[in-house]
């Protein structure tokens, strides 16, 4: 063979060789996952999860964190368990990157709301499946997308997926009373574990979805509004319930509760709240959208302010809110009591001050000896639409579904996602669960929670690809 042959063969050769190894190493770098197997395992691992009972009050979350901590054990998961206080649980578990880019964190609450078992057609803690749903209290709130969560979590390790961010699963306890002792404790005990953390998933995403099952348009939530939780306390002198008194405390705190159901508050259309109806525009018919994409003028017009208010939610959006929901006077029918109690929950739109709106409250009530408390209050806060994570969640949504929008609903409720934004941490509500309204879910802190069985496990996946995106 020649010099020259011979060189050719070897550079065939080297050429082949190369080749293999880039095939070899491109596949190395694009692990296989079998998706029904670890389909299947999610919703084994989420009826398991239904089962623990972290009812708040009085939480025991430490339940749900040992759970996830027994998986984390096997899996070989670095983990922490925190209980600041007997039964009140929060676990932190991460799988590392290479630090190139600043971690992921993966927020979910363990604890649930109460229920009234007589109006349960299920065991409210047997994840029993019936017709096409998984039964139990948290299945919507919020143990579906903990548990996608965390199968993300496992399938990551599993699969060894080089990663550049950290991705940091914090589940937390308390959040359904304000999350004083879980997400607001972890912070402020333990910022360093997040290790500067750039973004952060959490509940608080809606999705639209036409009967049909067209997927219209995934939210990705910036912004919340915020709690302005007040006790009014009035006091007057108290006495026999025989001889009426005029000025009784609880005389005193109805005319000013009453002038409370009376008054609506100001429309104050902020920034945030201007952008969610702005990105909404483009799913309604020419008119209408032209209308939604010029919000701030159009709003100014009392028709079309009229006919946005017909929906409760969007007039929530536009106008702090007043709900009263407690009430304490005498624990005795003939006695008249020394004091009166109410406890309303008010709900701010983000960037309204609570000492201005505490003013408000009592320019409104005209008694200044009612006092006014707060009892839970924090300033709200919003993250950017243009963010990287935004952009990792439209161009999955985009090989999905096509046809859908990215949307950027702000919640009337409130999350922990704030004292996660405080740190700089950009915060965002996002659901991987998208099906039609018969197919989702219900009983959102309601009877019979459930959420959809194809939903649920489709939504795992959906789940798993956004983050491995935005953490590859």
């Amino acid at each position: 063979m020649t010099p020259a042959r011979r060189y050719a063969a070897l550079s065939s050769l080297y050429s082949i060789i190369i080749a293999f190894a880039i095939s070899t190493e491109t596949r190395a770098s694009e692990p296989k996952i079998k998706w029904d197997e670890v389909q299947q395992e999610a919703l084994n691992l989420f009826v398991e999860y239904l089962k623990v009972d972290t009812t708040n009050p009085p939480g025991n979350e430490i339940r749900a964190a040992q759970f996830f901590g027994e998986i984390c054990k096997r899996e070989g998961i670095e983990h922490k368990i925190f209980e600041p206080l007997p039964g009140r649980g929060t676990i932190w578990a991460r799988v590392r990157g290479n630090g190139n880019l600043r971690p992921i964190v993966l927020l979910n609450h363990l604890d649930v709301v109460p229920h009234n078992r007589e109006y349960w057609s299920v065991d409210v803690f047997s994840g029993v499946i019936k017709d096409g749903f998984i039964y139990g209290r948290g299945a919507m709130d919020m143990k579906s997308l903990g548990m996608a969560q965390f199968v993300t979590l496992l399938a990551l390790k599993r699969a060894k997926v080089p990663l550049k961010r950290d991705v940091i699963f914090l589940g937390t306890a308390d959040e359904e009373a304000g999350g004083l002792h879980g997400a607001g404790w972890f912070v402020k005990n333990h910022p360093e574990l997040l290790e500067r953390a750039e973004f952060l998933f959490n509940e608080g995403g809606n999705n639209s979805v036409d009967p049909n099952g067209r997927v219209l348009a995934i939210g990705v939530g910036p912004s919340e509004k915020t709690p302005a939780w007040l006790r009014l306390t009035a006091t007057g002198e108290p006495g026999h319930a025989s001889v009426p008194r005029p000025q009784s405390a609880v005389n005193r705190l109805l005319r000013a509760l009453n002038r409370l159901l009376d008054y609506t508050p100001p429309v104050e259309l902020t920034p945030v709240v201007e952008q969610a109806f702005k990105a909404m525009a483009p799913l309604m018919p020419p008119e209408q959208a032209a209308k939604f994409a010029n919000i701030r003028e159009m709003i100014k017009d009392p028709e079309f302010l009229r006919q946005l208010e017909f929906d409760p939610g969007a007039r929530a959006l536009i106008r702090n809110t007043i709900s009263i929901t407690m009430l304490e006077g005498s624990n005795k029918i003939n006695v008249i009591p020394p004091a009166a109690i109410a406890e309303i929950d008010t709900r701010l739109v983000p960037g309204e001050k609570l000492d201005n709106w505490i003013a408000e409250i009592k320019s409104v009530i005209k008694d200044d000896s009612i006092k006014i408390e707060p009892i839970l209050a924090f300033e709200a806060n919003a993250s950017p639409i243009d963010s990287a994570l935004v952009t990792a969640v439209a161009a999955v949504v985009k090989k999905r579904y096509p046809e859908a929008i990215i949307s950027h609903p702000v919640l009337t409720g409130f999350t922990d996602s704030h004292y996660f934004r405080d740190l700089g941490v950009m915060s965002y509500g996002f659901s991987p669960f998208v099906a039609p309204p018969r197919e989702l879910g219900s009983g959102y802190h309601g009877n019979d929670e459930r959420i959809g069985k194809k939903t649920f496990v489709e939504g795992v996946r959906f789940f798993y690809e956004v983050v491995e995106r935005l953490a590859k």
